[in-house]
């Protein structure tokens, strides 16, 4: 709602700005239609653009205004790129798209598999597009069935798409909030390739578009982030799953907070929790016989926030053994996404070739038109390090101050 409202006054301020100022882009109140989300589909040979534009009547809590009015409706045209089917939108309404407070531009799977290099080309150039919108891909689905989803909580879809993207990127660690620039700036770098969060959609279909689906205490259509797109240049390749994607993250010191869940030493049918707290991630490059080796040194202090095991947490030997245990299922997310990434996929997301041209310029001005090949082969040596700094709360579980 915090959210909904600070937009609702920064496009007051864009409005009154652009009506009181007698620039040559002015615009007529009467003409903007603010779109606040974008989806782009494959149709056919052309593209579908989906645009998701605000009403304001429909978010404002002011008397007057209609509970039953939705809060964004979309238009949606086809076109041989996404300039003309920005241009054929006008003809869906009876204002001009107004691009200035997108949030987040979604991307179907199946187009983003056939390059998006056009629409981001489009984007660079048109001066109105900010340069602070997140980009998702829509996993196993259409962009613009994603845009037809009525969310709980924030009145706005795309607001909801911001800020959950915003929220699981710090607190769990599966996905990262990537900006258009960002994006573009992996897209053109040669050492480095890049991700973007996948957008899925569980529940009953039938509810695409109904407001309904908003209303109940247990929502039947979903939209949740999860897992990591990997691109090469501007073309979706496939997948990272949630453990590797998660070892993504650790590589890029993107990981704020998350909990890592182990077995209990003695009993793997029970659990022990570590909360992270702090993560500090460190890489270098030593060349090694001619050949770089990627050295990737990760450093975390964490809390035990859940215990069931039966052990004694007052003793060093125990947090001894629990900083090992998190030690090795960190590691092991991180050579699990670096193996799949090599062998796979066969692209660069995790950065090393500029690592490479940053310690070695001369060696990478040999191998960087055959980087694939020397990424696929490269040595990564992995190290980590965990520290376990207290407990939360008390030292023992429920189960065992039952039993005393």
């Amino acid at each position: 709602m915090a959210n909904t409202k600070r937009l609702c006054k920064t496009l007051i301020f864009v409005i009154c700005t652009v009506l009181i100022v007698g620039c040559w882009n002015r615009r007529e109140l009467n003409d903007l239609a603010v779109a606040v989300a974008i989806g782009i589909d494959k149709a056919d040979k052309k593209i579908l653009l989906t645009d998701q534009v605000l009403i304001p009547e429909g978010i404002s809590g002011q008397k007057g205004g209609s509970s039953n009015l939705a809060p964004v409706i979309l238009f949606q045209t086809k076109g041989e790129g996404i300039q003309e089917a920005a241009r054929k939108m006008t003809n869906r309404g009876t204002r001009k798209i107004y691009v200035g407070q997108l949030q987040i531009l979604i991307f179907g799977e199946k187009f983003a598999k056939q390059g998006v290099s056009k629409v981001l080309d489009h984007i660079i150039r048109d001066h109105e597009y900010r340069r602070d919108f997140y980009v998702a891909i829509a996993k196993n689905h259409e962009a613009q069935d994603v845009l037809k989803v009525f969310t709980a909580l924030e009145k706005m879809p795309s607001t909801k798409l911001k800020s959950a993207l915003e929220n699981s990127s710090k607190a769990w660690g599966e996905t990262t909030a990537v900006k258009i620039d960002d994006f573009i700036s992996a897209i053109i770098s040669k050492g480095r390739e890049p991700v973007l969060s996948g957008i899925k959609m569980t529940g009953d279909q039938k509810f695409l578009n109904e407001k309904e689906n908003a209303e109940k205490i247990s929502t039947p259509l979903r939209l949740s982030y999860g897992e990591l797109a990997v691109f090469k240049k501007d073309k979706l390749l496939g997948w990272l799953n949630e453990k590797e994607s998660i070892g993504y993250n650790f590589t890029q010191g993107n990981i704020k907070s998350t909990s890592v869940v182990l077995k209990c030493p003695k009993n793997t049918s029970k659990n022990l929790a570590v909360e992270l707290l702090r993560t500090k991630t460190d890489t270098k490059v030593i060349m090694k016989h001619n050949k770089p080796v990627i050295h990737l040194k990760l450093k975390t202090k964490g809390v035990i926030s859940d215990a069931q095991c039966e052990m004694d947490f007052t003793t060093p030997s125990t947090i001894s053994q629990v900083e090992k245990l998190t030690e090795n299922q960190v590691k092991n997310s991180i050579v699990s996404a670096i193996n799949t990434v090599q062998q796979k996929y066969k692209s660069d997301i995790f950065g090393f070739g500029e690592e490479v041209e940053r310690s070695s310029p001369a060696y990478w001005e040999r191998v960087k038109k055959n980087w694939d090949q020397v990424f696929s082969d490269l040595e990564v040596k992995v190290e980590v390090k965990s520290k376990i700094e207290k407990m939360f709360k008390t030292t023992k579980s429920l189960t065992e101050r039952m039993e005393e």
